[in-house]
Formats: C-alpha cells, sequence, structure tokens
C-alpha cells in the first residue's frame, strides 16, 4: 500500500476535548477528526461535506509526536463580538476562559512537530493528497482553508515527508511502534532497561469519526496510548503496518 508522509508543525497549539465545558482542556495531539478536517480544508471541501469520504473504513491514519511537547494553562480574556467593530473589545460581557495550550518543550526553540502517516483506499483521493501536498508546490498548496493547528490563532504549516510503501503484518512479539496506538489492541508495553526516560505516557480518548450531522458514530472515538516524547513504544499490538524506511505504525481506530 502507498503510504503518505507528512510532518504538522507549528509554535502552539490547541485541540479542545469535547466534553471540555467551563474550561479549554486540549488533546495532547490532534484528534483524527482534525487530520480529517485539515486535509479536507486543504483540498476545498466544504464544512461537514466530507466526513464520508474520510471515514475509518476509506481513510487510514497514524500519527506521533516527532518532539517532546508540554501544556500550559493560561487565563484567556474572550470578547463578546457581534460585528466587526467589536474587535476593538468595546463591546461588555468579557469572559475570563481557563485554556490549556499546547506547547514545544523549551518554548524560545523549540517547535511543536506531529508525524502523520496516511493511507487512503480510493487512489485517486490519494493521488490528490501527494498533490497537493507535495514540494513541488511551496510548502503544500490549499484550495481551501489556511492551516491552523486547532483554533486559528494557532498559525501552522505541513511539510512533505516522502510516499512509503507500507505493509500489514500480524504481530506475535514486542517492537517499537513509532506512532500513538490504540489502548484495546495492546497486549504489553516494555519498558526499556537502557537507564533513559524514554517514555512519558498519557491515555486519551480521542475522537476519530464523525457522521453525516457531525455527531460521533458508534466507532467514532478511542482510547490512545500517547508517547509525550518523541521516541518509540515498545510495545506488542495485533497488527502493525511496516514501512519500507523500518518505521512500525499503528492506524487511529
Amino acid at each position: 500500500m502507498k503510504v503518505l508522509s507528512l510532518r504538522l508543525c507549528g509554535k502552539m497549539a490547541h485541540f479542545r476535548r469535547y466534553y471540555s465545558n467551563s474550561s479549554a482542556l486540549s488533546y495532547s495531539v490532534p484528534p483524527r477528526t482534525t487530520i480529517t478536517g485539515i486535509l479536507a480544508g486543504l483540498l476545498g471541501y466544504e464544512r461537514d461535506s466530507y466526513y464520508e469520504r474520510f471515514d475509518l473504513d476509506q481513510c487510514q491514519i497514524a500519527l506521533a509526536n516527532a518532539a517532546p511537547i508540554k501544556k500550559s494553562v493560561q487565563k484567556l480574556n474572550l470578547l463578546m463580538i457581534k460585528t466587526l467593530s467589536d474587535a476593538n473589545g468595546s463591546q461588555e460581557n468579557h469572559s475570563q476562559c481557563a485554556t490549556e495550550l499546547v506547547l514545544p518543550q523549551n518554548i524560545r526553540t523549540g517547535m511543536l512537530d506531529y508525524h502523520i502517516w496516511i493511507h487512503h483506499q480510493d487512489p485517486e483521493m490519494m493521488e490528490r493528497l501527494i498533490r497537493i501536498t507535495h514540494p513541488s508546490s511551496p510548502v503544500y498548496f490549499s484550495q481551501g482553508i489556511a492551516l491552523a493547528l486547532g483554533t486559528a490563532w494557532n498559525a501552522g504549516w505541513m511539510e512533505f515527508g516522502g510516499v512509503l510503501e507500507g505493509e500489514a503484518a500480524k504481530e506475535t512479539r514486542t517492537r517499537p511502534v513509532h506512532s500513538i496506538v490504540p489502548a484495546r489492541i495492546v497486549k504489553e508495553i516494555a519498558v526499556p532497561d537502557n537507564g533513559e526516560m524514554n517514555y512519558r505516557l498519557v491515555k486519551e480518548d480521542l475522537p476519530l469519526e464523525f457522521d453525516a450531522d457531525r455527531r460521533l458514530t458508534k466507532r467514532g472515538k478511542g482510547n490512545m496510548i500517547i508517547n509525550l516524547l518523541e521516541h518509540p513504544i515498545h510495545t506488542q499490538v495485533e497488527e502493525v503496518v511496516k514501512l519500507e524506511n523500518d518505521t512500525n505504525i499503528v492506524w487511529m481506530q
């Protein structure tokens, strides 16, 4: 199978948790629904018009941290904006909202760097994705959105990482997996004995798929084990996709 490799980069991100209410909590990584939204926006699809084209049966996506991350909660002073003239803060009813931000470990010199792998069952759609992200155009060629990491004020960019051959394989032993891993298929996690701290694992319930009414489907969310550092997770899972560059990934499902 063809697998498109991309890097999603930026200085700051906020991927709001769907159940977050009075405070705006963030996922550590972009959920699958966010990634499909970015891809659909680059292709020029209208909002809420693309969910069937990128459902779990047609589009497989894997994701990893390629740089260590941390979180910080800041109070944001939100404005009540009803007209363009209200953007100067003249409208009453300002509200302060505790907002969780995803940051690089070193905010001065670091960058967020999410490694994304994509395979689409439709060869024509796969070629379109390769064409708009290929470096023959400057960084990427958008037919719709300006790219951001979650909210619009977290501007970001995408980098082409190549097109790789991949092969799905059943697993019977522990091996390094370079992507985040669905918790339900994990049989064991091995702690490296090299004396280095290679893990900062968290488990998060990420949205994966919407229906036509922008509601989570029955299989539309899943618990994912995420390493907040850039190292692979040494784990045994039911199945991995082995890429030609000796990278092992697991699709978000």
